[in-house]
């Protein structure tokens, strides 16, 4: 069923926003505010995954890893009402300004 859902069109972030979510609700995550760290946690896990998997150099399971920490991700930032495209937007514009190394030496 999920394929079908999940066809390979391309998404906005905020459409994944709200898929994960509504999905994570179906499967009884019905994650508030006062869970930040919880769900912090749990991407923390998903990162520690992720190095296991650099390690063991298995790409594939470091593909998975980063997927799950960006489904994590985009749940938080739907339950705490943060949209994470504008924000990335933002962020990446504030980047752009910066120095090389924003303050570290060159070697």
């Amino acid at each position: 069923m999920a394929s079908k859902i999940l066809n390979g069109r391309s998404r906005s972030i905020k459409e994944w926003q709200s898929l994960v979510t509504d999905w994570a609700v179906t499967k009884g995550f019905s994650w508030t505010r006062e869970d930040v760290d919880t769900m912090l946690l749990r991407i923390h896990s998903e990162v520690s995954e992720a190095s296991e998997a650099v390690r063991d150099k298995n790409v594939e399971e470091f593909a998975e890893e980063l997927a799950d920490i960006f489904i994590r991700l985009v749940n938080l930032c739907e339950v705490w009402k943060i949209d994470l495209e504008e924000e990335v937007i933002k962020k990446h514009n504030k980047n752009v300004d910066r120095p090389h190394l924003h303050g570290r030496k060159k070697k």
